[in-house]
């Protein structure tokens, strides 16, 4: 993976990368007083993409990364930091090595502002000690956003996309943060991003599901979609589970899925699912509380998941396909139980 990034240019790299390219905000739900500074599980009340356009990144020229030596414990706390930083969460593991690398340490005094509202951004920051406040300027106010306590990562929204910083970030306490400064943050991100949605795009243009979506609504699902792999014999749906907001919609991209339903008592496979193919619908379409069957991975399994409200979202344009899908399952389901029934009376 290469890149180069200029500082200060607006152009999008591809003119067709929705506003919300590479990044899923329903599923953080971005609140526009806080776009420059989401802590980990932060839930706002209403949705707000961000308009500005995606950083010009180019892909054909290689970058010298300059690696900061840290201790091993130093580099636990960025790994374990950057599990709650939605940016990261479908980084390859050389992706991510390559950012903790890079990251380096700055201490902080009470009183020290990391970023200010309204400037443009220069470093992400992830806080290894230390307590932090968010605040916005709210008319004559400083209205408080999030206070930090010790953990979190801010900074990242402002180095995605041109445009400047939201709120302004100030250290209460002594501390420690570890920071990435902006190109490097860019040819890392930005540039793995897109070579996921390219990735992603290619596969979904492959399966019959999204065959009839346009180039831009599959590339919006593209950005939503996240690799999970599971080896044979794993459980990735179990019959009768209950439905959450962390409920997912799977894709195969790879291997085989088999799935099993119980039928006065026995257990009986009802369908077989291959690269291309998808499971996990019936639950979401029919808005039903538990999963209607076990999906278990054959052999070893790559799967794109998507969450339910993200689901629920995108997936209108085939909601005609899965609508047929579902009908053909309720019609296998009633077959079979009636067959079942029948033998029971034979016997």
């Amino acid at each position: 993976m290469g890149a180069t990034c200029r500082k200060g240019q607006g152009r999008a790299v591809d003119p067709t990368v929705p506003e919300e390219a590479g990044v899923d905000f329903d599923e953080i739900q971005v609140d526009d007083s806080a776009a420059d500074c989401i802590p980990a599980g932060y839930r706002a009340k209403r949705r707000q993409a961000v308009s500005a356009e995606v950083a010009t990144v180019s892909l054909e020229q290689p970058i010298t990364l300059k690696k900061v030596h840290k201790s091993t414990d130093a580099e636990e706390g960025i790994r374990a930091a950057m599990q709650h930083c939605f940016l990261f969460t479908g980084l390859e593991e050389e992706q991510k090595d390559d950012v903790v690398h890079v990251m380096f340490r700055r201490s902080v005094v009470p009183g020290e502002v990391l970023i200010r509202e309204g400037e443009e951004g220069d470093n992400f920051y992830v806080i290894e000690s230390g307590q932090f406040k968010a605040t916005k300027v709210d008319g004559k106010k400083e209205k408080l956003l999030f206070t930090y306590h010790g953990e979190g990562a801010f900074g990242e929204l402002a180095l995605m996309y041109n445009c400047p910083r939201a709120a302004t970030v100030t250290a209460e306490s002594h501390g420690v943060v570890w920071g990435m400064e902006r190109c490097t943050f860019r040819s890392i991100i930005v540039v793995s991003t897109m070579e996921k949605r390219q990735r992603y795009e290619a596969s979904l243009a492959s399966m019959p599901l999204f065959a009839a979506l346009s180039p831009e609504q599959r590339a919006i699902i593209a950005d939503c979609l996240s690799l999970e792999t599971f080896e044979m014999g794993d459980y990735i749906l179990r019959e009768g589970e209950e439905l959450s907001s962390t409920s997912k919609f799977y894709l195969v991209q790879g291997g085989t899925v088999e799935c099993f339903k119980q039928f006065n008592g026995q257990k009986q496979q009802v369908k077989t699912i291959k690269a291309g193919g998808f499971f996990g619908e019936v639950a979401l379409v029919e808005h039903v509380n538990v999963r209607a069957a076990d999906c278990i991975a054959k052999d070893r399994v790559k799967l794109l998941s998507m969450g339910r409200d993200t689901f629920e979202r995108l997936m209108g344009p085939a909601e005609t396909i899965l609508a047929g899908q579902v009908s053909e399952y309720q019609k296998f389901n009633a077959n079979a139980s009636s067959c079942h029934s029948a033998a029971a009376e034979v016997v």
